[in-house]
């Protein structure tokens, strides 16, 4: 026979339950740890993505770019299925080659581009550039709260593109 303390069985029972739940939540969370909240006085932050569908889980590094003056930035239309985008933005993952069976992406709309863009690590959302600045969203099913250009409505930017964007800038 086996005996499980009071304190097991209470783990176990916790664990259970938060498995089932995790079932059926869909809802994105961040979490941040302050410098005064860890032992270390390390600052921590955390994202999950709830994934609705067919997300993109893929953790890419998009490099730090130098452009042209009166270069534009290409916007694309993200449902965060996979794959996110396919063509070339410095990122081999990406890659037409890398993505058979899949079309390039093509810009629902441009802005108006920098002289310079950090590098940064994207996964679903813009998570973390080069001088650590990091961006954590809970939207979930509001990506597109509008229409976006192209898919019926007007709208040119969803969560996604902004915090790519404001990463890079």
């Amino acid at each position: 026979p086996i005996h499980l303390s009071g304190v097991c069985v209470c783990m176990w029972a916790t664990s259970l339950l938060v498995a089932l739940a995790a079932r059926h939540t869909t809802a994105c969370t961040t979490l941040i740890v302050g410098k005064d909240a860890s032992v270390d006085g390390s600052v921590m932050a955390t994202h999950s993505d709830d994934g609705e569908s067919n997300p993109d889980a893929r953790v890419v590094y998009v490099p730090a770019m130098d452009h042209a003056p009166g270069a534009t930035r290409p916007i694309y239309y993200d449902t965060e299925d996979f794959p996110r985008f396919v063509g070339d933005r410095g990122v081999e993952a990406y890659l037409q080659k890398n993505n058979p069976g899949f079309n390039a992406s093509v810009p629902i709309g441009h802005i108006p581009q920098v002289e310079h863009t950090f590098g940064y690590f994207e996964a679903t959302y813009g998570i973390l550039n080069e001088h650590q600045v990091g961006i954590g969203e809970s939207t979930c099913s509001s990506v597109f709260g509008a229409q976006a250009r192209g898919h019926g409505g007007h709208a040119l930017f969803s969560v996604d593109s902004l915090s790519r964007i404001a990463l890079e800038r």
